[in-house]
């Protein structure tokens, strides 16, 4: 049977899989460079007792969301809102310290090489949060970490020129990281919707579209592809059906009710068959049905289930006079060099003779001439 993402995989299974390997890098990348800042400060005898101890939970935030991550894929929302927010808070309480320190060595030097750690934090609320989200953040964070930076120190105390002009440059440069982080989440946007426009035409192009089954096309693929395999110790199988007398139905009841049946018929096709199998429709009032792994006497126990199924479904006409159903089936189990074509030849063969042996019942194909 063919599900929608057995077609083709959906553009944002795509773009969750790029945003996976992104994480993964900034993370492996931002534990790296902590553990490297950690150690200057350490060696420069600059650190402070907040950092001594933040640096290294940092760098421990950033390792447990990669092993997460990296172990269990689908955690990728949780571990992007978890990360995002243990590290703005780690630079928060940071700069609220550095804040509440009358010391003239950090007056200006920390409120600085704070603000520099912004980048950081635009990119996991770029890369981890939605896009709106992601501008809330940023907007927040830039404000805030502005704010704190023209307080820190004495009130009364004006900044050297050298340290606005560098404040000054500094602003700049985060207000243009932030401009060119969302024209990347809008081309995030663009290709997430053409990748998904381009998901819905490549299912259109292998589905029916009345029944939803998959088409002729992609069930020739899949039939070439099994006999080019030649797995014969999974034993696979195709089942041709057709239904019986359909034309009496158009004929009698008109097409909007041969349309119903044929629903009908596909809904219970697919109900009675597993995720494994493909059930196709084949064309007209044919269905063709592909079962890639069998067991003794499955292909006849599943025929017979399918041809019961099919006689006693209930579809009425407007005066509620029940529709009578039958389906016949021919069954042709896959044979070594054999290729697609005369594979699907010889389960004709058998389907001819159902309808010539009385219809609603199944056949099984004979093997081919040596």
């Amino acid at each position: 049977m063919v599900h929608n993402s057995d077609v083709v995989f959906s553009a944002r299974q795509h773009i969750d899989r790029l945003m996976r390997r992104v994480v993964l890098l900034l993370f492996g990348a931002g534990v790296l460079s902590v553990l490297a800042i950690w150690h200057m400060e350490v060696a420069d005898r600059t650190i402070d007792p907040f950092n001594r101890i933040g640096y290294p939970a940092m760098a421990l935030i950033f390792s447990a969301s990669f092993v997460a991550l990296w172990r269990f894929p689908r955690t990728l929302v949780h571990v992007r809102w978890i990360g995002f927010l243990c590290v703005t808070a780690v630079l928060l309480i940071d700069l609220w310290g550095q804040m509440r320190v009358a010391s003239p060595l950090l007056a200006n030097y920390n409120a600085l090489t704070l603000l520099n750690w912004l980048p950081l934090c635009y990119a996991i609320a770029f890369f981890m949060l939605g896009t709106r989200q992601a501008l809330v953040a940023a907007a927040a964070i830039l404000a805030f970490f502005t704010v704190c930076a023209l307080l820190r120190g004495q009130a009364d105390t004006a900044y050297a020129a050298q340290d606005r002009s560098l404040m000054v440059n500094t602003l700049i440069s985060h207000a243009v990281l932030v401009i060119c982080l969302t024209g990347m989440l809008w081309l995030k946007h663009v290709v997430t919707m053409q990748g998904e426009q381009t998901t819905r035409l490549n299912l259109l192009a292998a589905t029916d579209p009345l029944t939803g089954l998959a088409n002729r096309r992609l069930t020739l693929q899949l039939l070439d592809q099994l006999a080019r395999d030649g797995r014969l110790d999974a034993a696979p199988v195709v089942m041709l059906c057709d239904l019986d007398h359909f034309k009496r139905i158009n004929d009698g009841w008109g097409h909007a009710m041969g349309d119903q049946v044929l629903v009908a018929v596909a809904n219970a096709l697919r109900a009675s068959t597993r995720d494994a199998d493909t059930v196709a429709r084949w064309g007209g009032e044919e269905f063709l049905i592909v079962l890639p792994a069998t067991r003794d006497l499955d292909a006849p126990e599943l025929a017979e289930r399918l041809r019961a199924r099919v006689e006693a479904l209930q579809v009425a006409d407007r005066h509620q006079c029940p529709v009578p159903i039958t389906l016949s089936i021919g069954i042709a189990p896959l044979v070594a060099a054999e290729t697609g074509s005369s594979w699907l030849k010889r389960a004709d063969e058998a389907l001819y003779r159902a309808k010539n042996e009385g219809r609603n019942c199944w056949r099984m194909a004979e093997p081919p001439e040596a």
